[in-house]
């Protein structure tokens, strides 16, 4: 299982054990991709940013995966990742790894 289904896992898991707390979690972040002018590439490439600077696996992956499916480049999604980098230094380089993992499977 790769850490993009690990994701879909945790969150189908997360809906069903707790009650309406998460649904309405899901519901205020869906809103908030929606409102403003920020189009969704933008958006996945901002989350890439930010899951690296969350150094979070699976989080990586999802956002990577949304941001391609919404049109950006490899060059695009690297330059996010790295953006992370010159905020966050070097424990954000050894996250790197998960970004050429999923870019690998996506684009090569």
């Amino acid at each position: 299982m790769d850490a993009a289904e690990k994701a879909s896992a945790t969150l189908a898991k997360m809906t069903q054990k707790a009650g309406d707390v998460f649904p309405n979690y899901l519901k205020f972040t869906k809103e908030i991709t929606e409102y403003g002018p920020i189009d969704h590439k933008t958006q996945e490439l901002i989350h890439v940013a930010c899951s690296m600077m969350s150094q979070c696996e699976m989080c990586i992956s999802l956002h990577i995966q949304g941001a391609a499916s919404h049109g950006a480049s490899k060059e695009e999604i690297m330059q996010a990742a790295m953006l992370a980098i010159a905020m966050g230094g070097s424990p954000k380089v050894m996250y790197m790894h998960y970004v050429f993992d999923e870019l690998e499977d996506l684009f090569d």
